[in-house]
């Protein structure tokens, strides 16, 4: 592969009105000429070693701006579902304190949907039947003898297994 095509395949080499630049986002733009010049009065080696370095610079940079689109995206989703996931909260609050049983058959249903909604974006519930500190907001103790959780406030969700919002819970505690 000769020097030139290579710079084109890593994405270095453009065609500027017949004249080709080395586009560097520091050092400014180099000429092929002058470029040239220093490749010849390099070692083989260190051209090989330069290509290397230059290949696991370019993986790394991929790999970077892969994450940083990745990350983007979900903070991106969890904004547009945090009113979703209000509903969803306040629905079940609303679920504690309705008496009626086809009112909370009706709000059952509902729940259900949204939850349905909800994991088909990648966001779960995190579970709220044992106690977890990493995982638990506790926003009150109260002391029954037993440990274990007696309400939960909010719940909390992960998106695609990372938490992102914790469940605030009333935790028991032992004597």
């Amino acid at each position: 592969m000769d020097t030139i095509q290579f710079l084109r395949d890593k994405g270095l080499l453009q065609e500027d009105k017949e004249i080709f630049k080395i586009i560097h986002d520091e050092a400014g733009e180099l000429s092929l000429n002058e470029l040239l010049t220093e490749y010849a009065e390099i070692s083989t080696s260190e051209k090989e070693e330069s290509y290397l370095r230059l290949a696991a610079e370019f993986e790394n940079f991929r790999k970077r701006t892969q994450k940083e689109k990745q990350e983007l995206a979900n903070n991106t989703k969890v904004k547009m579902l945090t009113s979703i996931l209000d509903i969803d909260n306040d629905i079940s609050i609303a679920i504690k304190s309705v008496k009626n049983q086809e009112a909370i058959d009706g709000l059952n249903l509902i729940l259900k949907k949204v939850d349905t909604f909800l994991k088909s974006q990648g966001i779960e519930e995190i579970q709220t039947e044992t106690y977890d500190s990493d995982l638990h907001e506790v926003i009150s103790v109260i002391n029954t003898g037993k440990d274990e959780i007696v309400d939960v406030i909010s719940k909390g969700y992960t998106l695609n297994g990372n938490p992102f919002r914790y469940p605030k819970i009333v935790l028991s505690k032992k004597s």
